[in-house]
């Protein structure tokens, strides 16, 4: 169609074509974006509950720390003190397990009196088990105690 004829002057159709160029040059940059935005920020990952303590729930938000680490916040609802639990048990660790090694103590889960908890960990590892113990003392260097609660992570 001839945009002359339609009184469309040279400068409103280079306008025009400018605008139709910047529209679909963007396209495959928001295309891009759409894919990659859900996945590039921090994600969740559920916990399962053990036997031992059913009601409990625990969520580990994921993300990419500082140096190319994995940056964890475990933060878990309804956990009984553990010394309620059979047996009694003093505190709960957190484990942090890549394949095919040990486990390794990434800190003690600290439960308040609304029995919630939370614990901000780093691991270089992208691939791993995290599990909660019940243990008689946070120092411990292999776990011991029932598992409380459980996940696997991997790369994100």
């Amino acid at each position: 169609m001839n945009l002359s004829r339609l009184g469309v002057s040279g400068v409103e159709r280079r306008r025009s074509q400018y605008r139709q160029a910047r529209l679909y040059g963007a396209a495959p940059l928001l295309l891009c974006l759409a894919f990659i935005w859900p996945f590039g920020g921090p994600r969740k990952v559920q916990m399962m509950a053990g036997t031992s303590t059913p009601g409990a729930t625990a969520t580990i938000q994921i993300k990419k720390g500082d140096n190319g680490n994995t940056a964890l916040d475990i933060k878990a609802e309804n956990l009984a003190p553990a010394s309620s639990l059979t047996p009694a048990e003093n505190v709960y660790v957190v484990w942090i397990q890549p394949p095919d090694k040990v486990a390794q103590n990434a800190g003690q889960l600290r439960v308040n009196q609304h029995e919630q908890a939370e614990l901000n960990t780093v691991t270089a590892f992208k691939r791993f088990k995290v599990f909660i113990t019940a243990e008689q003392n946070a120092q411990i260097q292999e776990p011991e105690g029932p598992r409380i609660l459980s996940a696997d992570v991997s790369d994100h």
